[in-house]
């Protein structure tokens, strides 16, 4: 058995295997699992003498989820999300759990690999790549007196296929990549089984299917996974919290006995043969673990149904509907309500995904498998011939343990508001991986990838999440040399301008964290992408006639997000992406790579960025053509031939008096504002419109998101990773810090005031905190900074001149 002090690699040394019932990898069970997953149940029963367990450690992995448990206690779940060439493995002490005498190792594992990825009706988790079911953990129990045991998965192992678990897609409307929601009969669930004492006599004994390898040492595989470790810490998971509130439908107050489950004080019981439906609501968007406690109520029913928000017809007297009605056309991919709109008005209708559970008549604590999206719960409940007794309803957050300790304020109240649903929009778009959104998707997409990369490292120092996110972009690259859009992905989706913005996350992680060892392994494929646009070079020395597709942001006027003329030929934005790409591998080249290659990529990108102008620029609008022939302009287009660097000084003097509000441009939604800011920035325009930038922002937080929306016209997520960027402007803005070399070596400092008295905050660096406040009183702008040791700072100040360097406490005033 493998020493459980040991440091040697797991799954190196053939001491476990993947395990399954009988059928094994390639066949179904004889008498039928009525579920669409294939759900088993494992359990390993060991004793221990009395000798004290000095180590007690385990690897555990499963294909496709598992939540693990010992002697009744739930140890973790996994495994985290990555691809079949790189599985991960989760490290489990098992320690504190163990007793002398009976003990108990249990898995519940869902296999989702027998059924298709569809969208538009479900099917399994998207973001969970799957081969086959199995179970693999190793590990083992060293006692004091020198003794121990294996518990490695093997022929001592044994497995029940599971009747209790169903699946369903009941009213699926929307578009969606989460997977089936449950159907669970809780009778069928043996009682006590992940306990000790339990008669596991029926339970045969587990097949094994092949042997557990490590990805680094697996030479001639025998099994389809290399297994490696975790990159990313265990989830936050919370103790069960409480609803705000709880109305009936159509917003008035439920009958008796209903809010005393909100103070957790009391319960109810509801009479036999009974319907009855309330909604719950938590007061704020979560992504939480639903929890009740019931107890009777043989043969009822309970549906838990979750949305973000409520639906109402526009014309609803009174009612405040976010956004204006419109044509969703060019935005909806699925099902899209035109007659309804979003609210928080206590009469709106639920809409949304369900679970459904069945009770058996004890005792249970019902909780779905995976985390669930909501704001509001909307449960059903329809009894039989006996009374259901609820006990207790509630809910247990999760996410990435992020630990915010950046901070802002200024002079504008509302900007506390906007800092603070930023990061809430960040935390729970974060999870095994950043998510674009956690009710429809939980995928991880490259462009959202980049802003919440950049807003989680500045505020809270953890950028395990963001090394993870780029090595797994890495993994998807396709053969001809371009990345998924989206990755750990069963659906291949690629997104040229997505694998671009894959490069600036890479540039980022290096300008922040400083690791240029993780940022050297990624090198070969960011060349990869950058030739993958080459190869697509026209006539007009531009990328064009790209294949797939083509989306770089969700403005209203184009169709599915897509460019005017990108079938056609050039376009303006993505010739500007692919050029500031070419400008990125220059510098990562410059600090990581090869220092022969960034004078040569610089040559090109001048050439480039000479054909951009050429064929884009208009003197008689002056403003940049979204397409050669125009007429087209947007703000989207012109602001990135201004972060590329196409716009030469004389150019964007000129555009500054139409960008970025021209009634003319096709407007960005909120991911492409992120880079209309940085334009204006760039031109020197930044505080002129910063307030007006910031207006859809306002918009929202005034109609009460408690997160920040997906787009514009508000038709599906309300919570959507890109969105959060807010962040950014105060941090990098505002306050002024912005790192421009590895790890923050050189950090310029280059403060504006935006209409504000003052502003106080910190940013976080990998080494330390740097702490920055000024205020603008009587014509003078005084500034305090804390750098860091190590830390250069380049400062410029409004009405200074030219930059100053400068270092650790930093002291100065400037008449404005």
């Amino acid at each position: 058995m493998m020493d459980p002090d040991s440091d040697r690699l797991p799954f190196t040394t053939n001491d476990s295997s993947w395990i399954w019932s009988d059928e094994g990898s390639h066949m179904r069970p004889g008498d039928g699992s009525p579920s669409h997953y294939e759900v088993r149940r494992f359990r390993r029963r060991f004793l221990l003498s009395g000798a004290p367990v000095t180590a007690a450690r385990v690897h555990v992995s499963a294909d496709s989820r598992y939540v693990l448990t010992c002697n009744g206690v739930r140890v973790g779940r996994g495994p985290g999300k990555g691809d079949v060439t790189h599985h991960f493995f989760e490290t489990y002490d098992l320690t504190e759990w163990l007793r002398p005498g009976e003990n108990v190792i249990a898995a519940l594992v869902m296999d989702y690999s027998h059924v298709a990825t569809r969208p538009d009706a479900l099917g399994p988790p998207t973001s969970v790549m799957t081969y086959a079911g199995g179970f693999i953990l190793e590990g083992g129990v060293a006692l004091g007196n020198g003794t121990g045991m294996s518990l490695s998965t093997g022929d001592t192992w044994r497995v029940a296929v599971d009747r209790a678990y169903r699946f369903q897609n009941d009213d699926t409307t929307y578009e969606g990549f989460i997977g089936y929601f449950e159907d669970v009969d809780q009778s069928l669930i043996p009682v006590g089984w992940t306990e000790p004492g339990f008669d596991e006599s029926a339970w045969p004994l587990a097949r094994l299917l092949y042997g557990g390898e490590s990805i680094g040492t697996r030479r001639d595989p025998k099994s389809p996974y290399g297994l490696m470790a975790r990159m990313i810490p265990a989830l936050e998971e919370g103790s069960a919290g409480s609803f705000s509130d709880v109305f009936a439908p159509g917003g008035g107050d439920p009958e008796a006995g209903w809010s005393d489950l909100l103070s957790g004080e009391g319960g109810l019981q509801i009479p036999a043969n009974t319907e009855v439906e309330v909604i719950f609501d938590t007061g704020r968007l979560t992504t939480s673990f639903p929890c009740l406690e019931v107890s009777g109520g043989k043969g009822a029913t309970l549906s838990l149904q979750y949305a973000e928000a409520l639906r109402l017809p526009w014309d609803t007297p009174d009612a405040e509907l976010l956004g204006n009605r419109r044509s969703l056309e060019n935005l909806a991919s699925a099902f899209a309500d035109e007659t309804t709109a979003w609210t928080f008005d206590r009469r709106g209708d639920m809409t949304g995904w369900h679970d459904i559970y069945r009770l058996g008549g004890g005792l249970d604590s019902i909780e779905p498998f995976h985390w669930r999206t909501f704001r509001y719960v909307g449960l059903k409940v329809k009894t039989g011939d006996d009374p259901l007794s609820i006990n207790r309803m509630g809910h247990r957050f999760t996410a990435y343990p992020f630990k915010p300790i950046a901070t802002f304020r200024s002079s504008e109240p509302e900007h506390a508001v906007f800092w603070d649903k930023s990061l809430w929009t960040m935390r729970l778009c974060s999870h095994d991986t950043y998510e674009d959104g956690p009710y429809y998707e939980q995928m991880q997409y490259a462009g959202d990838t980049r802003i919440t990369g950049m807003i989680s490292m500045l505020t809270t120092g953890d950028g395990r999440l963001a090394k993870q996110a780029l090595h797994q972009f890495d993994w998807s690259r396709l053969p001809d040399g371009i990345t998924h859009s989206r990755y750990p992905s069963r659906f291949m989706q690629a997104i040229p301008s997505w694998s671009l913005h894959w490069i600036s996350l890479a540039c980022d992680y290096l300008r922040i964290s400083g690791d240029g060892e993780t940022v050297r392994t990624l090198l070969p494929g960011i060349r990869a992408v950058i030739d993958w646009f080459r190869r697509h070079i026209g006539a007009r020395g531009l990328p064009e006639g790209l294949p797939y597709w083509n989306s770089v942001d969700w403005c209203p006027e184009w169709q599915r997000g897509q460019p005017p003329g990108w079938d056609e030929g050039p376009t303006c934005v993505i010739s500007c992406q692919f050029l500031h790409g070419l400008r990125e591998l220059a510098w990562l080249e410059s600090r990581v790579g090869d220092i022969d290659r960034p004078d040569a990529l610089e040559r090109e990108a001048d050439r480039v960025s000479h054909a951009i102008r050429d064929l884009f620029w208009s003197e008689t609008d002056g403003l940049f053509l979204d397409r050669a022939a125009g007429p087209e302009l947007s703000q989207l287009g012109n602001a990135w031939a201004v972060i590329c660097g196409a716009a030469t000084a004389n150019i964007r003097t000129v555009m500054s008096e139409r960008f970025p509000f021209d009634a003319k441009l096709a407007p960005a939604s909120f991911f492409g504002l992120h880079y209309v800011f940085r334009a204006n920035e760039i031109i020197g325009s930044y505080e002129q419109h910063f307030a007006r930038l910031l207006e859809p922002w306002s918009f929202m937080n005034r109609f009460g998101l408690d997160a920040w929306a997906e787009e514009t016209s508000f038709w599906r997520s309300l919570c959507h990773a890109w969105s959060a960027h807010p962040v950014l402007e105060f941090l990098r803005v505002i306050l002024g810090v912005d790192p421009v070399e590895s790890g923050f070596g050189v950090v310029d400092l280059t403060p504006l005031r935006c209409g504000l008295d003052h502003a106080k905050g910190s940013v976080i660096t990998p080494k330390g905190p740097i702490e920055v406040s000024w205020v603008f009183r009587n014509g003078m702008f005084e500034y305090r900074a804390g750098l860091p040791d190590g830390i250069v700072g380049r400062l410029l100040l409004p009405g200074m001149a030219e930059r100053i360097e400068v270092r650790g406490e930093i002291r100065e005033e400037v008449k404005l």
